[in-house]
């Protein structure tokens, strides 16, 4: 596999009251360029300490991360992080403005010089993929659960980094508007050129959305296997495949 984004032996400790407990153990894994994958297991197997080593919001005790072939040392603009919350929008600012701040900050990173037309104009165009541009003058407080998190799916690609990380983004809206923004992600993602590593303990989520399948343990945390995904997209909860491979999963996760 020609590695885009690569681990290699990474290992991570927490001290707790009693003693050190390893969250992380030998992480090995390689993702390729405009990959999605997801990073399945149980709660406490260490997946968000994972994705936070990823993104550079937390260092690992040992172990490499690279990117291609370059050793990353801290967080930054090319991995873009969304979590399960809409904690990342600012409340106080409509939704345009949300959408806004990421061009300016995207543009600033790139040093290209826009101006307020084009960052407009850029900001409605991701507004649009996430079909909420006729919501653009609305404060977040005005949106439901779901569109909270459009806006926040709209803005993380218009910081337009090339890894995008989710941590379980869509766990805290109904079952309905969740199956809706898998929907939209995938098809966003095929358009776009992004690697995106979904976390997620939902194993029908694991399936419907990616390419290859990361099965972690817990006590420590650690690769079980990774499972490839050949399924075409789009991807049908009823049929056989995907309901053969849920079981494949369910069997290597929880036997």
């Amino acid at each position: 596999m020609n590695s885009y984004l690569e681990l290699k032996s990474i290992n991570k400790s927490f001290e707790t009251e009693k003693r050190r407990k390893a969250a992380l153990k030998n992480i090995n894994l390689q993702i390729k360029e405009n990959e999605f994958i997801t990073i399945l297991g149980p709660s406490g197997c260490g997946k968000s300490t994972l994705l936070k080593i990823i993104a550079g919001f937390s260092r690992a005790d040992s172990g490499q991360l690279l990117k291609n072939k370059a050793q990353i040392e801290k967080a930054g603009l090319d991995r873009i992080m969304l979590f399960q919350e809409f904690e990342q929008l600012f409340p106080w600012q409509k939704v345009i403005e949300n959408v806004t701040f990421a061009v300016k900050a995207a543009a600033k990173n790139k040093k290209n010089k826009l101006s307020k037309a084009a960052i407009k104009k850029k900001a409605l165009k991701y507004l649009s993929e996430v079909k909420l541009e006729n919501y653009q003058d609305y404060y977040p407080h005005q949106l439901s659960g779901g569109m909270k998190q459009r806006v926040a799916l709209a803005r993380t690609l218009a910081a337009e980094g090339e890894i995008m990380l989710m941590d379980e983004p869509f766990g805290s809206v109904d079952s309905q508007t969740r199956q809706e923004l898998q929907q939209l992600l995938t098809q966003l993602w095929q358009e776009e050129d992004r690697t995106i590593i979904f976390v997620t303990h939902d194993i029908r989520e694991a399936v419907f959305l990616s390419e290859r399948i990361v099965l972690m343990k817990n006590e420590p945390g650690e690769i079980i296997k990774v499972v490839e995904n050949k399924m075409p997209y789009p991807r049908r909860l009823s049929s056989r495949e995907f309901n053969q491979l849920f079981e494949q999963l369910q069997g290597q996760l929880y036997n």
